[in-house]
């Protein structure tokens, strides 16, 4: 029996930590002292973004003297002082659905488009950092997902060839990243934000769906 894929490559949010709701409450909730809405931007727009590529679309619909640099560090502070509990919000098979792809001998990358210290913040919550052979933050490059170069990136530092990798997402914007990086595409059926996910090779309903469907798709030589 041999595997069809030789590594697997996780997106954080949505996928191993259900944080995407608060991410957008606390958005929402920041741009209010400012005056500035988002209600009128779609929803998805949001989920699986890093917040450098939201300011343009932000400011456009805003009639706002306030810019980029300084919003950008006034929303720094009010993460810090308005953290996330991510230990309340990991999946409870994430860890289960790691030790399944250890055992298999997949090699397991993270490519999230958050900062570093949140993606370390989860790990540690949840217990695993461990797992990964490559961990990857969208903010290392100019441009994070829905560009494909962290998928590239991520699949380049694994060693393996982006068409031998399978990609677990949620977002639109990450589904599209790993679609055009040329990698399979599974996602987390998403039913609260209305995402369209149709760029995706299959759908999951949980992510530890994922290890019955990886077993359906091995090849018996």
């Amino acid at each position: 029996m041999i595997q069809r894929y030789e590594g697997i490559i996780f997106d954080m949010d949505g996928v191993l930590v259900d944080s995407e709701e608060f991410y957008y409450q606390r958005r929402q909730a920041f741009l209010k002292e400012y005056d500035l809405s988002i209600e009128q931007i779609p929803i998805p727009e949001f989920v699986g973004a890093d917040m450098r590529s939201l300011w343009e679309t932000i400011l456009e619909v805003n009639d706002t003297n306030y810019d980029e640099s300084f919003l950008t560090e006034k929303y720094l502070q009010y993460k810090i002082d308005h953290p996330i509990d991510y230990g309340s919000m990991i999946d409870p098979d994430a860890k289960r659905v790691l030790q399944f792809l250890k055992r298999k001998g997949y090699k397991i990358g993270l490519a999230s488009s958050s900062m570093k210290d949140a993606i370390q913040e989860v790990l540690k919550a949840g217990q695993l950092a461990s797992y990964f052979d490559v961990i990857v933050s969208g903010t290392q490059f100019k441009k994070s997902k829905p560009a494909p170069e962290i998928y590239e990136y991520t699949a380049s530092e694994l060693g393996i060839e982006p068409e031998n990798c399978l990609a677990i997402e949620d977002s639109e914007k990450g589904i599209r990243s790993a679609h055009d990086a040329g990698m399979t595409v599974w996602a987390i059926k998403d039913i609260r934000f209305g995402m369209e996910q149709q760029l995706a090779d299959a759908q999951l309903d949980t992510l530890s769906d994922m290890c019955k469907k990886l077993q359906e798709v091995e090849v018996i030589v």
